[in-house]
């Protein structure tokens, strides 16, 4: 049996139980924050015990030798970010295959989630019934209303552990994780992601609103505020005070994107480690490309895993021995053709807008973009066809073509690059981003580059019905 048919035969039955109405949420609902048993003292080790449960799973085989030849990897979390319209279903049972051993799902918008069935339906269609193969699985939420944030958790535990057919009562997911990241304009406007974190009192309620009412870990993505280290330690320790139960520090603020994105700053996430680590556990998130750099990030600054985002999204296998030091930095994994087309059978057995990406070929077209950058970049007419592509067959025809141009050039996989990843960080002899420079020569078709936190508009990167746009 293939390991695609074992995914296949995995899938917990998807039931038809009351997919149309969210529970609603009355004050009788809702403890008291002030009582006397609030906040809810943490398990610190509730992360460690979750990657324990999995951790022999035969697709981390990889990892585990891994981790006997770098110890710094073990009981460490190698985690796939939540990424909107990227870190789909598909995408993340492709992740766990080269050693992912924990993935968040795409942001949700929690109040479009509560007040639109359409959105619902798209974006959270394998509520009713996940794959057991896809834990351990958090689930990211954005927003600042508590009475939205609670009833979408709430629908999601419903369905989810209805559907699991737990006689236990066990809940089905392994977390739930508040968006304090997105730096885009849209979360201004929505108060949300980053700029949530600038309303230091609204944020500190709504998390110890969640955690008095939600019966699993209640962890926040955070990024550094831009006031500084200082400011942004009192705030995290507030959080933890309130009850957060993991934190992931992005090590970068809300204006480092784009052309100005820079290198993540580890050394303020050692400070958080430092102050927070031994209360909760501690993500890094930020200048991950290879193994190397995991390991570096560890060692420097002691977090209890490190989240790929961006390097990930362009080469799945980023948590493989693979483009290194020790491989002489050559590519000892599957090129990206073959993760390429290895995503595409896995769209196949789960359509992206079945499992919790609703934009469907428009997920897919982005994960090729990415999959496939180093071609699509000198290939115009095959990454034309692919940004205009309305069907699967067009993508798998790319990956053809693609594999005749590899053969006619004499391509090599072991030494094929981050392409993508490095669009924002490469300089010419005068200082100035290639990529920039590039772009203002080329007249060219560009698809939608998304930054690492890949929270663009909502209305136009999901596509919804007229009645169902924000």
């Amino acid at each position: 049996m293939t390991m695609i048919e074992n995914e296949i035969n995995d899938v917990v039955t998807i039931q038809n139980i009351d997919s149309e109405e969210l529970p609603p949420i009355t004050n009788e609902d809702i403890l008291n924050t002030n009582a006397s048993q609030f906040p809810k003292k943490v398990n610190r080790n509730w992360l460690k015990e979750i990657l324990s449960q999995h951790a022999s799973d035969s697709r981390l085989e990889t990892h585990r030798q891994l981790c006997e030849k770098y110890p710094i990897l073990r009981e460490k979390a190698l985690v796939v970010a939540p990424m909107v319209d990227q870190s789909d279903l598909p995408f993340r049972l492709l992740c766990r295959r080269y050693g992912a051993n924990l993935c968040f799902t795409p942001m949700i918008h929690a109040k479009m989630f509560t007040e639109k069935h359409g959105y619902r339906k798209k974006f959270w269609r394998y509520v009713d019934g996940m794959p057991k193969h896809d834990r351990p699985l958090i689930v990211q939420l954005c927003g600042s209303d508590k009475k939205a944030l609670l009833q979408t958790i709430r629908y999601i535990l419903r369905h989810d552990r209805h559907n699991a057919g737990s006689a236990d009562n066990s809940i089905p997911i392994d977390g739930i994780d508040l968006n304090c990241g997105c730096p885009q304009s849209i979360a201004k406007r929505g108060v949300y992601g980053a700029f949530l974190l600038e309303k230091e009192d609204l944020l500190v309620d709504v998390v110890k609103f969640l955690v008095a009412n939600v019966d699993c870990p209640i962890s926040v993505k955070v990024r550094i505020l831009p006031s500084g280290i200082e400011d942004s330690l009192k705030l995290y320790q507030k959080l933890v005070d309130a009850g957060a139960s993991m934190l992931t520090i992005h090590g970068r603020t809300r204006f480092q994107k784009g052309l100005k994105t820079g290198h993540a700053d580890w050394d303020a996430i050692r400070r958080v480690v430092d102050l927070l680590g031994h209360r909760v556990p501690i993500l890094a998130n930020g200048s991950i490309a290879n193994l190397d750099d995991v390991r570096m990030c560890l060692e420097r600054t002691g977090a209890d895993g490190v989240m790929s985002s961006e390097a990930i999204l362009e080469y799945p296998p980023v948590f493989n021995e693979t483009g290194t030091i020790e491989s002489g930095g050559y590519r000892t994994q599957p090129g990206r053709l073959q993760i390429c087309r290895e995503y595409l059978h896995l769209c196949q057995e789960y359509p992206p807008e079945q499992g919790g990406q609703g934009t469907g070929i428009k997920c897919a077209r982005g994960h090729i973009h990415r999959f496939l950058h180093k071609d699509l970049s000198i290939a115009q007419d095959i990454r034309n066809a692919v940004s205009f592509a309305q069907e699967y067959d067009v993508l798998w025809k790319a990956c053809d073509d693609i594999e005749e141009m590899h053969k006619s050039n004499g391509h090599q996989v072991e030494t094929e690059e981050l392409s993508w990843y490095m669009r924002h960080r490469i300089l010419d002899a005068k200082g100035e981003n290639l990529y920039a420079v590039a772009d203002k020569k080329s007249k060219e078709i560009r698809f939608t580059e998304l930054d690492d936190e890949a929270a663009d508009c909502f209305a136009n990167l999901y596509e919804l019905e007229e009645e169902e746009s924000c």
